[in-house]
């Protein structure tokens, strides 16, 4: 909540700055609103050319001081009383230019000079900017003063109460356990009250709402004030933001894209922004995008940790590795002096994924342990870390990490269970030459139910029947049993139905091998019992099997003996 109101009050404070007294009525002003100061400048000076007057002076000058450039600020706001002398815009930007010397006590006289006299012309965008003028200057007694002024002449002021709702939302940036965000959608209230178009309030009144975390009438205010102007920036910006903490990234990107396309680059919240938008472009998993963003960013900030993270990630799902794993050791190394507090499951995943991609899958393990004992949720990590062992062969450590994904995951894929099955069997020949070879065939049933589960959850692949075979096989290396007669006669089925024998030529030679030959023994048996019909049941069955292997391969040679063995 603490970033959010951050984020929220930083909008208000640049986007739209305390120094802005009025709805926009005409180009500048409404660029001066959104951010967009070069703009807006261009647009004052051409206005000028035509309209000498002293609130196009004091908001030029505005442009000026904002962006350090205190003399031409100066000259602005001496014109400004040069083109109206019964103005006191001038004064009121002589007063802030002593504010932000560090002179606010000399400010505060001036603008007491000057307040009731403005009140007296009534002249509104006068009080509006001596209020924020007083806030700035620490005066948080009586900034509220030149606004009550206003509504004593003109009560229907919507500028007054936005200014009023723009200093309320300040106060409550700086005192989180107030009340001042509730008097600050009131003030936004009574100016929709009275101008229920005024986007800006709208806007503003959104931002509260999403601060506060309701987010759907923050989303309805939104959509209508960008209904009335399709293009404020204000309204696009929190909209992204309303989107994206709602997981609809889709809709965040689009909304929070068009402003960053619009948004000048020089503005003080762009970097944030940018960030920002990156983050929703990932989670859009828009990867190409947000890297050319990070790229960018990198060249003017090559230290950012949170833009290196980023670049780890999204390397990482556009498989260019080499840039990704520098970017994360960076990433790493810098966080491990400012606070390691900051590291977050998803980076130690994506570090460790890294690392595998590289080879150094010794390192990855460690590092993708590290993230799902910090997010227990994220357990489908067990299967990566199972993959890392695999590949450095390490198979009764792999057979455990499967074992954790299956105890505290729902949903196992069959793809899971015949990793782990096929792990169990070379667990199995491992230990075939060493003292624990008693243990062999226990592996091998552990791999026949994992493949089995294969069967029940992809009861349309073959694999999962054929590494059953190959199991029942291995249990009755004699095969005079059977064991493995079903299910390589249901994979042979699959298979052949797939009418691909060229794709499946190794497994079908497999399957029609073992039936040769099981129908073999049959068919000596039959013959050393004198059953002559058994015999020549048992002859068709093996002789049809040898038939189709040399159907693939005419040069066969155990198709061949099988046959010659076959003849009367």
């Amino acid at each position: 909540m603490k970033v959010l109101r951050s984020l929220f009050f930083l909008l208000l404070l640049v986007i739209t700055g305390l120094s802005l007294f009025a709805q926009p009525v005409n180009n500048g002003m409404r660029l001066m609103q959104m951010g967009q100061t070069g703009k807006a400048k261009d647009a004052f000076i051409q206005e000028l050319k035509t309209n000498n007057s002293s609130e196009l002076w004091f908001n030029l000058g505005m442009i000026y001081l904002n962006n350090g450039n205190t003399d031409s600020a100066n000259t602005c706001f001496a014109q400004a009383y040069v083109a109206e002398s019964k103005s006191n815009f001038g004064f009121v930007g002589q007063a802030l230019i002593k504010i932000r010397s560090g002179s606010s006590a000399e400010a505060i006289q001036l603008l007491d000079r000057i307040q009731k006299s403005s009140a007296n012309a009534k002249d509104a965008r006068v009080l509006i900017a001596i209020a924020a003028a007083r806030y700035e200057a620490g005066d948080t007694a009586k900034w509220i003063e030149p606004l009550t002024a206003i509504s004593f002449f003109d009560r229907k002021n919507s500028s007054a109460y936005i200014k009023a709702g723009d200093i309320y939302s300040s106060l409550a940036e700086k005192f989180p356990n107030s009340n001042y965000y509730g008097i600050a959608s009131g003030r936004y209230e009574q100016a929709l009250y009275y101008d229920p178009v005024n986007v800006e309030a709208m806007t503003k009144l959104a931002g509260i709402y999403f601060i506060s975390r309701s987010y759907f009438e923050a989303s309805n205010k939104l959509s209508k004030a960008l209904e009335l102007d399709s293009t404020y920036l204000p309204a696009l910006k929190i909209l992204g933001q309303v989107e994206y903490t709602l997981g609809k990234y889709d809709l965040a990107s689009q909304h929070f894209g068009r402003y960053m396309a619009l948004v000048e680059n020089t503005l003080k919240v762009y970097p944030n922004d940018r960030i920002q938008y990156i983050n929703i472009l990932y989670f859009n998993k828009e990867y190409a995008k947000a890297n050319e963003f990070i790229e960018a960013a990198l060249k003017t900030d090559p230290s950012n940790e949170v833009l290196l993270r980023l670049k780890g990630y999204t390397s990482y799902e556009l498989n260019k590795n080499d840039e990704g794993l520098p970017a994360m050791i960076k990433f790493f190394t810098l966080r491990s002096v400012t606070d390691t507090n900051k590291i977050i499951p998803t980076d130690y995943e994506y570090y460790g994924k890294l690392l595998s991609r590289h080879g150094d899958d010794s390192l990855a393990v460690i590092n993708l342990t590290k993230a799902v004992e910090m997010d227990p949720s994220n357990a489908g990590l067990y299967e990566d870390i199972a993959k890392s062992y695999e590949k450095m062969k390490k198979y009764k450590l792999a057979i455990d990490s499967y074992d954790k994904l299956i105890l505290t995951s729902k949903n196992i894929s069959s793809a899971t269970w015949f990793s782990k099955g096929r792990d169990l069997y070379f667990v199995a020949n491992e230990i075939a030459k060493t003292a624990d070879s008693l243990q062999r065939p226990a592996y091998i049933k552990l791999a026949d139910s994992a493949f089995g589960m294969v069967c029940e959850l992809s009861p349309n692949s073959h694999l999962g029947f054929l590494w059953r075979a190959r199991m029942s096989a291995d249990l009755d290396p004699e095969t005079s049993q059977g064991l493995a007669k079903p299910y390589y006669e249901k994979a042979i089925s699959m298979m052949e139905a797939k009418n691909d024998p060229e794709k499946y030529k190794k497994d079908l030679m497999e399957g029609y091998r073992y039936m040769g030959y099981y129908n073999y023994l049959k068919y000596d048996a039959a013959k050393k019992a004198k059953d002559t019909a058994a015999v020549e049941q048992s002859r068709a069955e093996s002789m049809s099997y040898w038939q189709k292997i040399l159907a693939i391969d005419p040069t066969d040679k155990i198709a061949l003996e099988g046959i010659k063995g076959l003849k009367k």
